[in-house]
């Protein structure tokens, strides 16, 4: 079998989503497989240094188009797509990032990682709300088998897409365990957020979904009851920041709190491993990977009830409703609680353990399969 992987959202600061889509592309490349794959990727992306030593041998379809042009991609996808697959003989089509080609007549499965455009549009950019809210359905209705990192976002896409149950298959993304960081290595971790004492992590893009807003209001309760913490926010920052901006404008204790930015993936995790806990807040998710991730570097992890956060971390997680006096009272009580921080480290690597991308690519080859045997 061929299968095209349309890769043209990996470019420029990699956000979750295109960190997903490269190490499920890494996950396919490494089985051990007879398939045959074509990796469709922009012009000036380095594909080949993005994915790194892979064990399958693999094609790179260049398009003519460069990053930063999204409507010209949407078109060149749309209209222009279908036939590069067909004059390379492709069999299946494989779209990691939400749409796939609707000329495209040869089977195909497409990845939706959530559907907040049309469950939570007013958490969405005007213009992303409205690309997924105008392609997002067609796209998993055309498909042959959509694949979704959760329950939760496989609920979400039978109701919002009107996709039937039985042709959407559940893959959940996968971590991988690095070694140990070394006591050199958390300390450069300290110096790289500038916080030499203890801290508090939150990972992600800065927007109105991530509710980065209250978590810094939380933050000004938990000093006040006497914690030692500083709370580091990295991320870029996104669209619709003012409630943030405004937050950190009144947090009393704004010198414990840092804005970090943007940090590449292999120093982010050191940071995570230095971290004594990261928490998610989020209003919705389709997965949380960053909670995973933080599980996999030995970090206790506590996020919100939204969406798939708490099928994400399982029991090893801890669940907070999106309630202002839970979230105030019971993170100064588990910062002093030693032993439940060690375990919750404990119950985190190993839950970790078993999710795996290796995994996530044998499911997605299922799901390959899948399509091509419903086509024929």
């Amino acid at each position: 079998m061929h299968i095209a992987v349309n890769a043209l959202l990996v470019s420029g600061a990699f956000s979750g989503v295109q960190h997903a889509i490269l190490h499920q592309l890494r996950a396919l490349l490494n089985l051990d497989s007879p398939h045959r794959f074509t990796v469709v990727t922009l012009r000036d992306v380095p594909i080949a240094e993005h994915l790194g030593n892979v064990r399958q041998p693999y094609d790179v379809l260049h398009t003519p188009l460069h990053s930063g042009h999204r409507f010209q991609r949407i078109l060149w996808e749309q209209c222009s797509l279908p036939q590069v697959l067909r004059s390379a003989q492709v069999d299946l089509l494989y779209a990691p990032g939400y749409l796939t080609s609707l000329c495209w007549r040869g089977p195909s499965v497409v990845f939706v990682h959530d559907t907040i455009a049309l469950s939570h549009p007013r958490l969405c950019t005007f213009s992303n709300a409205l690309n997924y809210r105008l392609l997002l359905p067609p796209s998993a209705r055309h498909a042959s088998v959509v694949a979704v990192p959760s329950a939760a976002s496989a609920r979400d896409v039978v109701s919002f897409c009107r996709v039937p149950a039985s042709r959407i298959a559940v893959v959940p993304l996968g971590v991988e365990i690095p070694p140990t960081p070394s006591a050199t290595d958390i300390a450069q971790a300290h110096e790289t957020v500038g916080v030499p004492g203890p801290f508090l992590l939150a990972a992600s893009t800065i927007e109105p979904k991530k509710n980065f807003g209250n978590l810094i209001r939380w933050f000004d309760h938990w000093k006040d009851a006497g914690i030692p913490h500083h709370l580091v926010i990295v991320g870029k920052w996104g669209w619709k920041c003012g409630e943030v901006r405004q937050a950190l404008a009144g947090a009393r204790h704004r010198e414990a709190i840092h804005v970090h930015g943007y940090l590449p993936q292999t120093e982010l995790l050191t940071v995570m491993a230095a971290a004594d806990l990261l928490l998610m807040p989020s209003r919705y998710e389709g997965f949380g990977l960053p909670a995973l991730e933080a599980m996999a570097m030995g970090t206790p992890v506590v996020v919100s009830d939204q969406g798939a956060l708490p099928e994400t971390v399982g029991d090893a997680g801890l669940v907070f409703p999106l309630d202002d006096a839970r979230w105030q009272s019971e993170i100064p009580a588990l910062l002093a609680n030693l032993a439940r921080l060690q375990s919750l480290r404990e119950a985190g690597l190993s839950y970790a353990a078993t999710r795996t991308w290796e995994r996530t690519g044998e499911l997605l080859m299922q799901a390959f399969d899948a399509a091509m045997k419903g086509r024929k």
